[in-house]
């Protein structure tokens, strides 16, 4: 396995992680340890007290290129060990620390591991005071004060140790100490390119949606040396992240809902088949879909749309409802048009076919004439976690919405995709009868605002945050007040 440290500057930090790795109980031949300098002002060098196997790598930094997440892609990319531990510059491990991440590897190829963390704000060991009391068995009694972050740690309890992550789980990645299978980091393309800073929870959320399973391991103790830029930088790093995050983590829709802007990543990626549709009742379905600000979709509208190349009249158009459709929306970006046959059967493998998975988490089908709810629909499954909720009309009409991590196992298990959901995650159908009793009445809208309370709250961990749920709150109480009259 490879141990991944990307660093600018900070040698006296770095040389504690590297006395702290020489410490290790796991055997030193089986890992590798990779030092990057990201253009430090002194250049970084191997101290003494290091793992056998460490090597220095220096990073080339350029206008277009620079910075831990393009140092840490740039050189994981060529790294052939089977599992990658990336960590911080400012860790020190106790010694089984690594044996407890790899661990898991050894079972299983699908998980990604989290080290477990506390901070302290003084230290005063040098590198061999460290290595000699690791060695002693003292990694706990180095610190008799320390720090965590209490929202981390009440998010793990709350989620049974991500067992049930819900959509929100993506938050406890950290990039401090985390080790993946070398075969999903490159699946996943690495870090986001595009981002500075917050590279790691970016890449927790495409953990998450590409049906990879985090494990907080309560066991791989460590000290975070200081405390984080964010804690110490809050308003500035928030300014910074928050819209760039935002870009490809449709769950920060608190953040989206502050302006009206198109997003890289859309909530919703949404399939319908529109031989049996009119304009005004996909418009009602995305409406609908929408409600909550901050939220978007992209559609990918299925039709014989070559049909409507050949000679009409206007005054007796039998392509009328179709022609109306692609009329309006073909300069539309968040609107793709796919050709089918006029007499297709639309199965539930061939909607499977037009999803390429992403980082988007659900992925709806609706056929034209359908009048369900896709918005509650869309809740009715996170409410009961399967990883696919559908209805069915009298006329056979299907809606249904697919869970992106569901489809992204379902899809990596071999054989039939839709067999696979059923078993890893569980299928609920229900007639629109059916469905419409879930969502009627006094007792569905208490429920309902009991699940947006409780999701909007577990969000709160800031003044601004609070702030911004009780004016999300606030107008959800106005808009109801106003359609009541």
């Amino acid at each position: 396995m490879a141990v991944v440290i990307a660093c600018k500057d900070g040698q006296e930090k770095l040389d504690l992680v590297l006395a702290s790795l020489t410490s290790q109980s796991y055997p030193s031949r089986l890992f590798n340890v990779y030092v990057i300098d990201d253009g430090s002002s002194t250049p970084i060098t191997i101290p003494s007290i290091s793992p056998k196997k460490t090597r220095l790598l220096k990073y080339k930094n350029s206008p277009s290129h620079w910075g831990k997440t393009a140092a840490t892609n740039h050189f994981a990319a060529g790294l052939k060990e089977d599992v990658l531990w990336f960590i911080d510059a400012d860790m020190v491990f106790e010694p089984d620390h690594l044996a407890h991440h790899m661990k898991w590897h050894h079972e299983a190829n699908d998980f990604a591991v989290l080290g477990w963390k506390r901070f302290v704000d003084h230290w005063d060991y040098t590198p061999a005071m460290l290595f000699e009391s690791l060695r002693k068995g003292g990694f706990h009694q180095l610190h008799s004060q320390s720090w965590s972050k209490e929202l981390w740690e009440e998010r793990v309890n709350r989620t049974q140790d991500l067992v049930n992550p819900a959509l929100e789980g993506y938050r406890t990645f950290v990039g401090a100490t985390f080790s993946i299978m070398n075969s999903q980091w490159k699946k996943l393309g690495g870090y986001n390119r595009e981002l500075i800073t917050g590279e790691d929870t970016e890449l927790g959320w495409r953990i998450f949606t590409n049906g990879l399973r985090t494990v907080p391991e309560r066991e791989a103790h460590s000290w975070h040396l200081g405390f984080s830029t964010v804690e110490k930088n809050k308003e500035s790093i928030h300014r910074h992240n928050d819209p760039a995050l935002a870009q490809f983590i449709p769950e920060m829709h608190s953040v989206r809902a502050r302006y009206e802007f198109d997003w890289k990543v859309p909530t919703y990626q949404v399939f319908v088949d529109s031989r049996n549709l009119t304009l005004r009742d996909l418009l009602l379905r995305r409406q609908e879909l929408l409600a909550v600000n901050g939220t978007s979709a992209h559609f990918t509208l299925m039709g014989p749309w070559k049909l409507l190349r050949s000679r009409y009249s206007p005054t007796a158009d039998k392509f009328a409802d179709l022609r109306e459709i692609h009329s309006w929306l073909k300069a539309d970006e968040s609107y793709t048009f796919v050709e089918i046959d006029s007499e297709i059967n639309m199965t539930i493998d061939s909607v499977v076919e037009l999803i390429e998975p992403s980082a988007t988490p659900h992925y709806i089908f609706i056929e034209g004439s359908s009048k369900v709810d896709l918005k509650h629909l869309v809740d009715l499954q996170i409410t009961q976690g399967h990883g696919l909720v559908g209805v069915v009309d009298k006329e056979d009409n299907r809606a249904f919405v697919i869970f992106a991590p569901a489809l992204s196992r379902a899809l990596t298990s071999g054989g039939d995709v839709y067999e696979n959901i059923s078993a890893q995650w569980g299928l609920n159908w229900m007639t629109d009868e059916k469905f419409l009793q879930l969502n009627a009445g006094r007792k569905s809208r208490i429920k309902r605002f009991n699940r947006f309370l409780k999701r909007e709250g577990k969000k709160i961990n800031s003044p601004a945050q609070l702030f911004i749920f009780i004016q999300k709150l606030g107008k959800l109480i106005l808009r109801k007040v106003l359609r009541n009259g």
